[in-house]
């Protein structure tokens, strides 16, 4: 009876397939902001590339179409009245901004201009309205509202000991010497913007933003995501099982970024992994789809891709479970081939720290936007910044925990979790709508209900019988247990023969030695 209904099930899914015809592909809005980001290096020797990957992904979630430029690359006329506005970001000082083309058309640009770092020039001093020195070898406290950080020691850093009386000020860095010293950490001078440095974490992370989003009119206030991250097939699903039971009765709303598989979608291991993820919706978890790791060269059209993103969404329909968007690293929305064969099919997106590998497919920069993108990071970076119910983000944001795998990793994040004073973003009294489409499958989430092709779906329960849910699902033999009797038979005999011959051996070596006693 289930086969009956999965195949009908298919054939509603290529039915609608066909009526639908082409596959839909969500776009990004043609009336959305463009910047272009514009920096030095990625500063590869001290992976400060983590600051680049930070920077587009937060302009990401903030609405902002995203060209990036390094500025070796960079040729004159770039920078045109088509971009609201432009940033500049000095990520290894010892690099700096070289490239006079584009220091001329900066300087000419009227639009929105952010210098991030140091190599402040004259020029941009003055349309900022300051004055500036360097100081030395120092390690400053961030100061926001009533939250501190104290930062990384500094070789140097720019700072701005003269404002403009019309400016706004956006966090406050503070010396540690006996007569402390205040300067602004974020500023805005009408058009322009300055930051003395850019991080990826922590509470530098939270005023950056903020301080951005203010500059170019994209301020607002989010509840974070709380999410569960690298979650697959292999995880151990009864601690999956066990989290998301302990969130439900918490009444913590979550999300889970997820991976699946586009082969041996048929197997018990797979119903037993889809089982728990019904469990995780049916308990107020969202699912994102978490696209797979790139591999170099194989693949270099996006056919792979497109093929393995339409099994996944089917087969997971197929077994009642709906992501409600998809999860990526940032370099995949900066790549057209893996963007247009997987992001744009979904109108949430999740955007995820880079990993250490980072494999392209073909590199363009021009990142796009969706209707939602939830900037990613870890809770843990958060461990040091004053936190409350009340605590809000000025971006989309998602606070991310490594799924555990043994009894002893889930303690830790169910205590990691009670810490966390927070008030969560909750889908469901939030209203998110979303929506993933394909050439087979509509996928919509709307305030709680999930509706496939038009018609909603009531999620069926898992098994609670864990033992018998996670089991391999391998036929059992017929001499199974004849052959497992067998064996402790055998164990048992060479045991017994065994103490014989040590009895033998020790009647021997006595009967050895009275012939030298006579």
């Amino acid at each position: 009876m289930n086969k009956i209904k999965s195949l009908m099930f298919i054939v509603s899914l290529l039915f609608f397939g066909l009526v639908m015809g082409k596959t839909q592909v969500i776009e990004a809005s043609t009336t959305s902001d463009r910047v272009l980001l514009v920096y030095d290096s990625q500063n590869d020797v001290r992976s400060d590339k983590k600051n680049v990957d930070a920077l587009q992904r937060s302009l990401t979630s903030m609405n902002l179409q995203v060209k990036t430029v390094q500025q070796a690359d960079y040729k004159k006329g770039m920078l045109n009245k088509n971009y609201l506005g432009v940033i500049t970001m000095i990520n290894w000082r010892q690099v700096g901004l070289i490239n006079q083309n584009f220091v001329a058309d900066r300087d000419k640009f009227s639009g929105i201009k952010l210098h991030i770092g140091e190599n402040l020039t004259a020029t941009e001093a003055s349309q900022l309205g300051v004055k500036v020195k360097k100081i030395y070898q120092q390690q400053l406290i961030l100061q926001s509202s009533d939250n501190q950080e104290t930062l990384p020691f500094k070789q140097s850093i720019t700072v701005i000991t003269k404002k403009n009386a019309q400016s706004q000020q956006i966090g406050t860095l503070m010396t540690q010497q006996e007569d402390q010293k205040t300067y602004p950490f974020g500023y805005i001078n009408g058009k322009q913007g300055y930051l003395p440095f850019f991080t990826h974490k922590g509470l530098s992370m939270i005023v950056q933003t903020q301080m951005i989003a203010q500059l170019f009119g994209k301020t607002g206030k989010f509840q974070p995501l709380l999410t569960i991250s690298n979650v697959s097939p292999y995880s151990n699903l009864e601690t999956l099982d066990k989290l998301s039971r302990f969130l439900y009765k918490m009444d913590i709303p979550f999300a889970i970024s997820m991976t699946s598989v586009s082969e041996n979608t048929g197997m018990k291991a797979f119903e037993c992994f889809t089982a728990v993820l019904r469990n995780v919706e049916n308990r107020g978890g969202v699912i994102f789809l978490q696209m797979p790791t790139v591999s170099s060269g194989s693949d270099t059209d996006g056919q792979i891709l497109n093929r393995d993103f339409l099994t996944y969404i089917v087969s997971l329909a197929r077994q009642q479970v709906f992501p409600v968007g998809v999860s990526a690293e940032g370099f995949w929305n900066q790549d057209k081939i893996l963007r247009s064969n997987s992001l744009k099919y979904a109108d949430h997106w999740l955007l995820l720290p880079d990993g250490q590998k980072v494999t392209y497919v073909n590199q363009d920069n021009n990142s796009q936007i969706s209707k939602q993108s939830y900037f990613s990071m870890p809770a843990t970076s958060l461990n040091n910044v004053k936190k409350s119910d009340t605590t809000t983000f000025p971006i989309p944001t998602s606070l991310s925990i490594p799924m555990p795998y043994t009894q002893k990793e889930l303690e830790h994040v169910e205590s990691e979790i009670k810490s966390l004073p927070l008030s969560w973003y909750d889908p469901v009294d939030s209203g998110l709508s979303s929506k993933i489409s394909t050439e087979t499958t509509s996928l919509q989430y709307n305030h709680g209900s999930y509706i496939v092709n038009g018609k909603v779906e009531e999620i069926r329960s898992a098994s609670s019988n864990l033992n018998k849910q996670f089991s391999d699902g391998k036929p059992t033999s017929l001499f199974s247990n004849y052959f497992k009797v067998q064996g402790h038979i055998l164990a048992v005999f060479f045991v017994i023969i065994m103490i014989i011959l040590l009895i033998f051996i020790f009647i021997g070596q006595k009967v050895y030695w009275n012939r030298f006693r006579r």
